[in-house]
């Protein structure tokens, strides 16, 4: 057997949790250099009350995604520190809303310059190793929040396999769309926002973006753009001429319906154009019903359709 050391991945989560205690500790030294004097494992509550004023504990557990225990627990803390104020929500009495105090206030130029601190220093070590880890970790988390590595073990190594989006497939995101959309329309500012910028625009914005790969190759991709809480846009779905035919379509639409479950979607909603006649069967093998909606920002759109998604109870 190989020394424990010389294990690689299959020593990951050691390694992952030696590496949070050595950022963890070292925090604390960053925090001290800028006078910023708060608890490191604070800085997430803190960040979002200077930047939205005030919030009530269930939002700010939703943006740092924390359980509502957590914060709560962080808000007490903060509150025994002198740094958090509270009170009544004007519009719902049941709410209670805290905010940074004039202590806490005074701190902000502190936080300001230590956050600019640490962005260029993770600039500079991104430099010297080649590696983003900001971006790695993100990209990383995204691939396992819905398929973990258990789920991988022993999976079936089919030719065309379905894979959540990552920045080397940027370029065949986009050329798959144009083709198809090019063959017909021109792309139109809506375009250009997805394919240009998908994370900003899709990932960023608590959407999904799935890739069909075909021997390694991207073939296909569909993609679930937010619109609110409960609804999503099921978009950007283009499929290679290469393959067409060899079912990578139904394969990403039954793929992304089973995302969009996951994440608890109420209801899917795509726009689409009588002239894609294939396209349009497949919806509606999915389960799609036509619809008249809101005024849509394409021009190409034509037909719109809608899917209500069951309930999935929390385990």
């Amino acid at each position: 057997m190989k020394p424990y050391n010389e294990l690689g991945h299959v020593a990951l989560g050691t390694t992952l949790r030696h590496l949070a205690t050595q950022v963890s500790k070292d925090a604390e030294n960053t925090y001290k250099q800028f006078g910023f004097e708060i608890e490191p494992k604070w800085f997430p509550v803190f960040y979002v009350l200077a930047s939205t004023g005030a919030d009530s504990v269930v939002n700010i557990a939703k943006k740092i995604s924390h359980s509502h225990v957590s914060v709560s627990k962080i808000i007490k803390e903060m509150k025994v520190a002198d740094l958090i104020d509270s009170y009544k929500s004007n519009e719902d009495s049941r709410i209670t809303l805290v905010m940074l105090n004039e202590r806490a206030l005074a701190m902000l130029p502190a936080m300001q310059n230590q956050c600019e601190a640490i962005d260029l220093a993770m600039k500079q070590l991104t430099e010297e190793t080649g590696i983003d880890l900001w971006q790695a970790l993100t990209v990383i988390d995204r691939h396992l929040r819905f398929r973990p590595i258990s789920s991988r073990v022993n999976e079936d190594k089919a030719d065309i396999h379905i894979v959540d989006y990552a920045p080397k497939y940027q370029n065949a995101f986009k050329a798959l769309n144009v083709e198809w959309i090019s063959q017909y329309w021109t792309l139109e500012e809506p375009d250009y926002n997805a394919l240009n910028d998908p994370e900003g625009y899709i990932l960023n914005q608590s959407g999904a973006i799935l890739i069909a790969l075909d021997k390694g190759r991207a073939v296909g991709c569909c993609a679930l753009i937010k619109i609110d809480n409960n609804n999503y846009e099921l978009a950007k779905m283009a499929v290679s001429p290469d393959v067409q035919g060899k079912g990578v379509g139904l394969l990403l639409g039954k793929k992304i319906i089973e995302r969009a479950i996951l994440m608890k979607v109420k209801r899917l909603y795509l726009e689409s154009n009588t002239v894609l006649v294939p396209a349009l069967k497949l919806y509606e093998k999915l389960g799609f019903k036509p619809i008249e909606g809101a005024v849509s920002p394409y021009e190409r759109c034509n037909v719109q359709m809608e899917l209500h998604l069951p309930h999935v109870k929390a385990k």
